[in-house]
């Protein structure tokens, strides 16, 4: 069973949800036994890219592949990361290109940013919000579907290509302040009466990205919204 192991570098909630991802991807491409482990930020060594290689080629004695997944945020912010040296992405990048780890060790870069894999499928991430009352528990996606006023608002908030929701510049909103705008009128549709200092307690985090991931529907038409989602899954299947 050829196994994998996928290291999110720059955050341990990342390394979850990419988990539950990786998997479903498994699933939709029909991709057999392939075995997924994941590790975070937590999992750096301290030092640079020496440390890094050495890590890499202790992951690669317990298993067959590793894929570094790291975000790629707006262009300034891309821009600025490339000219540092030591930057994350370009210490991975060396990892990567380095010849002892060749068809071994792979980047993806999740274009803008981790958040935007999760917002494929709205439809899903409203499911996440919506089971936690007793009504919407069982049968989820029929019954926000029969919901007009809901479905308007999945609609407007699904983009055809995820990639797209950008920080203009360096710092700027993207990905993630989308979705917390959304999971906000979500909590709202749920309930039109909800203080707001509940809706801002209640609104999405990072720290939720796994738990929303459990509901996030990775199909054809989801990988079809971004193209960095579909490279991993692309990757992933070069090991079947």
């Amino acid at each position: 069973m050829p196994s994998v192991r996928i290291w999110t570098v720059e955050s341990d909630y990342d390394a979850q949800a990419v988990n539950c991802l990786a998997n479903k991807l498994v699933t939709h491409l029909q991709l057999g036994n392939l075995s997924i482990q994941t590790v975070g930020k937590g999992a750096l060594p301290r030092g640079q890219s020496v440390g890094l290689s050495k890590a890499t080629q202790n992951y690669l004695r317990q298993e067959d592949y590793v894929i570094f997944v790291i975000d790629s945020d707006g262009t300034m912010a891309r821009h600025q990361r490339a000219q540092e040296p030591n930057s994350l992405i370009n210490q991975v990048k060396q990892v990567v290109k380095d010849s002892r780890f060749a068809g071994k060790v792979f980047l993806v870069e999740s274009v803008q940013e981790l958040e935007a894999w999760l917002l494929v499928d709205c439809l899903g991430i409203f499911c996440y919000f919506a089971s936690k009352r007793k009504y919407y528990s069982k049968n989820c996606r029929e019954k926000v579907s029969k919901n007009r006023s809901f479905k308007r608002l999945i609609n407007r908030y699904q983009k055809g290509n995820t990639e797209n929701i950008v920080e203009t510049e360096s710092g700027g909103n993207g990905a993630k302040e989308y979705l917390e705008k959304f999971s906000e009128l979500i909590l709202c549709e749920l309930n039109p009466n909800m203080p707001k200092k509940n809706v801002d307690r209640e609104k999405y985090r990072e720290r939720m990205s796994p738990d929303v991931a459990n509901y996030v529907i990775i199909d054809r038409e989801t990988l079809g919204c971004n193209n960095s989602l579909r490279e991993l899954g692309n990757v992933l299947a070069q090991f079947k």
